[in-house]
């Protein structure tokens, strides 16, 4: 995992972040739930990973386009996922059983 190389920048930051802080931690949330999803953030705290998310946001490395463009991708692959599993229940479920 990714260290936040200056902690106090960070708290900084934080704090003197002009924008909608609402939207930050809308952002942040989504960022997190994505980034949780990636293995090497798959077994650290839910804390941790929020605070990474927090920085990536607030640093600049993520922007709002970008985060929501990778969160619209992954539902829509998720759903997709979601249709052929139950189009393959039906599929077996119209099947003859064997015996």
């Amino acid at each position: 995992m990714p260290n936040i190389k200056n902690e106090k920048n960070f708290e900084s930051e934080l704090m003197n972040f002009d924008g909608d802080r609402y939207d930050v931690v809308v952002l942040a949330s989504i960022w997190a739930k994505e980034l949780k999803k990636k293995s090497e953030y798959k077994n650290q705290p839910n804390a941790a990973v929020i605070k990474v998310a927090l920085d990536d946001i607030l640093s600049g490395r993520m922007s709002k386009d970008a985060v929501l463009e990778i969160s619209r991708q992954n539902l829509e692959a998720e759903l997709r996922a979601q249709e052929e599993a139950r189009k393959e229940a039906e599929r077996k479920a119209k099947e003859p059983m064997k015996l």
